[in-house]
């Protein structure tokens, strides 16, 4: 696709309210005028294809020339992707059920394929449990997951219908997150997410947040607060939104941030991706959502095509090389430069 193709694909995709919002709060901060920093977003997304948020949150307009090409784009991503993660395996992390059969002892949790399973097999299952979660195969980003009370179900038989119908093919147990991080969100399970880079058989980490809900949803979504952890789990910076807000307390929970000493579980996380991304090692580059349990860290899923602007974001880490650079870092500069950017 042309520049031009890609200039007007985005122009219609503006959000103009949050990139006056994100602009003034890059102007004030670096006393520049607005229309300077809107100039200069123009100027970096013609030369870089950098979209207005991902300036931002790489602090473009602080960045060098040669510290520029160590950052990720929304263009370059793609190519990057394309080549670690080829086409023909992404379905291993894309279908929730075929990734969920790949990673059940990493799971540790009851699910159900509900295209084959029995009104049957689906009531054997629902007993004993309190909630339970129905989700699509394919859909990403929390879209579409119905949080389900079991004592609320009257009858499974037209249970089974609705969420066939709506493509719910995927029933799963509840997650029971740890006590700390319950009493900081109790609304929606809050995940770790790790980033794995597989090379010569060895699964490297390159990149992780802690990620908080800020608001009542069940399912992690838009409305996030994020947090870098050091490998012990312990935090590396404060809580911060995309709109680079820093927070304190969980504005629902009152919850106080600062008497966050640690996360616990954070190394047996670690080890554990790192086993599991060697189950599919043809997808090297992996993003993990991992829960935190009173009794370890289990996976929610993988994501082959996983944010990037997380491990970006300069106010996580103001000293990030540049996610482009962590990448070749590890796979080295002869690899490199298979990748056509």
């Amino acid at each position: 696709m042309s520049t031009v193709k890609i200039f007007m694909n985005k122009i219609k995709e503006i959000d103009t309210k949050r990139l006056n919002m994100l602009a003034e709060k890059i102007a004030k901060k670096n006393n520049k005028s607005i229309g300077y920093v809107k100039r200069d977003m123009i100027k970096n997304f013609l030369k870089y294809k950098i979209g207005y948020t991902d300036y931002f949150k790489s602090d473009y307009i602080n960045l060098t020339k040669e510290q520029k090409k160590d950052f990720l784009t929304s263009k370059n991503f793609i190519n990057v992707m394309g080549y670690l993660n080829p086409r023909q395996y992404r379905i291993l992390t894309l279908d929730k059920i075929v990734f969920n059969n790949i990673m059940k002892d990493y799971l540790k949790r009851d699910y159900l394929d509900l295209r084959v399973a029995s009104d049957k097999e689906i009531e054997k299952f629902l007993k004993g449990k309190e909630t339970v979660f129905a989700k699509p195969t394919t859909d990403f980003g929390g879209h579409n997951i119905e949080k389900i009370k079991v004592k609320d179900i009257k009858n499974i038989k037209e249970l089974h219908k609705k969420l066939l119908k709506n493509n719910q093919f995927l029933l799963e147990d509840g997650i029971k997150q740890h006590k700390l991080v319950q009493k900081i969100n109790p609304y929606a399970v809050n995940a770790l997410r790790l980033i794995t880079l597989v090379k010569d058989g060895e699964a490297h980490i390159i990149g992780n947040t802690f990620r908080i809900g800020l608001d009542e949803n069940h399912a992690i979504q838009c409305r996030d607060t994020y947090m870098r952890l050091e490998n012990d789990g312990t935090p590396a910076c404060k809580f911060v939104d995309d709109d680079g807000i820093t927070y304190d307390k969980h504005p629902l929970t009152g919850f106080d941030f600062n008497n966050i000493e640690k996360i616990p579980y954070v190394p047996e996380a670690i080890e554990m991706v790192k086993k599991a991304a060697m189950l599919i090692p043809d997808l090297r580059y992996i993003g993990w959502d991992v829960a935190i349990t009173d009794n370890g860290p289990l996976i929610i899923e993988g994501n082959e095509f996983p944010s990037y602007g997380l491990i970006q974001n300069h106010m996580l880490n103001p000293k990030n090389p540049g996610h482009l650079k962590q990448i070749r870092d590890v796979i080295g500069e002869e690899e490199f430069k298979n990748i056509k950017l």
